[in-house]
């Protein structure tokens, strides 16, 4: 179970620095909007996983995409 937490932890914080990235380098308006939408979808999953919840509350899914 640690093991499958720590994982998950990994893979939404490469997932919020690569929106990150992307925002830094965007030069689109429209495409910063899309990816401060993702950006707070990778820290709300984050936040559930170190809650001990499931990462995607809709899904029987224990691991982050």
């Amino acid at each position: 179970m640690k093991n499958i937490k720590e994982n998950n932890i990994q893979k939404a914080l490469w997932h919020i620095k690569r929106h990150c990235y992307h925002i830094e380098n965007s030069h689109s308006h429209s495409d910063m909007k899309v990816e401060l939408f993702h950006l707070k979808v990778s820290i709300e999953t984050l936040l559930r996983v170190l809650n001990n919840e499931k990462p995607y509350p809709n899904l029987d899914r224990e691991e982050v995409f």
